[in-house]
């Protein structure tokens, strides 16, 4: 798959009368990249990696809680609670052609297309901010992919069936990797393989990825659910808050077998 680079830079809408766009293809393209707060000021970004059924088509204008317009807004206000004093923004990249559907999330060709335009954004990103990349299912997967060209101080994957990569050295070194499963998402059990274009690489866990609590979120989009133990930890993530994040094992209640530690289970590693 061959896809024009993306050029990053600040739009002239200054927030409070439109978006404020890094990039963005023509109309009927697929690709936008939208910040929310100051991001040349901010002492903290986030980076939200949307996953598949996500374009510029239905980026404005879809009204579900899981947009990701609607989970940037959420994460960045999140953050602003927890620590007033600091400045935060969040940065929406749906830089990629994402799948439409998630049977079509098996190749890992639109992945690949993505990761260099996703690594370039955070060397365009003021490099005195402590930066956080957030890859959700497919979108953790375009994450992985770049975190080896990629500067990021933090990289959190949030229902991932796979990071792209089968050894940990394919990441690159210096990122901190953490991970999220709730009890409810199915992807757990998605084979995680990669060969050739199909497949999409070894889970984060397999990868040396700390896992952190979720609490009671419902299925695989329930990550950035509005005052849930994840989007707590999300932005405790974000604002390098490290000691405040709550592992798996202080979190969940049921299936304590499948999440005794930070580390993969045997189900998940074989998954």
């Amino acid at each position: 798959m061959t896809v024009t680079p993306l050029r990053y830079g600040l739009n002239e809408a200054d927030g409070t009368i439109g978006p404020r766009l890094l990039a963005c293809d023509p109309p009927g393209g697929a690709r936008v990249v939208e910040v929310f707060g100051d991001a040349a000021t901010a002492d903290h970004i986030a980076v939200v990696v949307p996953g598949n059924g996500h374009h510029l088509g239905n980026y404005f204008t879809s009204t579900e809680a899981h947009s990701p317009r609607s989970r940037g807004q959420l994460l960045l206000r999140t953050m602003q609670e927890i620590a007033p004093e600091s400045r935060s923004a969040v940065v929406v990249w749906l830089g990629y052609h994402s799948p439409p559907e998630w049977y079509n999330a098996i190749t890992n060709v639109p992945a690949y297309a993505g990761a260099q335009d996703l690594a370039n954004l955070t060397h365009y990103l003021p490099r005195a901010a402590h930066l956080t990349l957030i890859g959700h299912s497919y979108g953790s997967t375009v994450a992985g992919l770049a975190l080896a060209s990629a500067r990021a101080e933090d990289y959190v994957a949030l229902g991932s069936a796979g990071m792209g990569a089968v050894r940990r050295s394919e990441l690159g070194t210096g990122t901190r990797l953490w991970a999220a499963y709730g009890e409810t998402d199915r992807i757990r059990l998605v084979p995680r393989v990669r060969v050739g274009r199909l497949g999409l690489g070894r889970g984060p866990l397999e990868l040396g990825a700390t896992r952190f609590g979720t609490g009671d979120i419902p299925g695989h989009c329930g990550y950035y659910a509005e005052g849930s133990e994840s989007l707590l930890n999300i932005a405790r993530i974000a604002l390098g808050r490290y000691d405040e994040v709550t592992t798996a094992l202080v979190s969940t209640r049921r299936r304590s077998s499948l999440t005794t530690s930070a580390r993969p289970t045997e189900l998940e590693a074989a998954a």
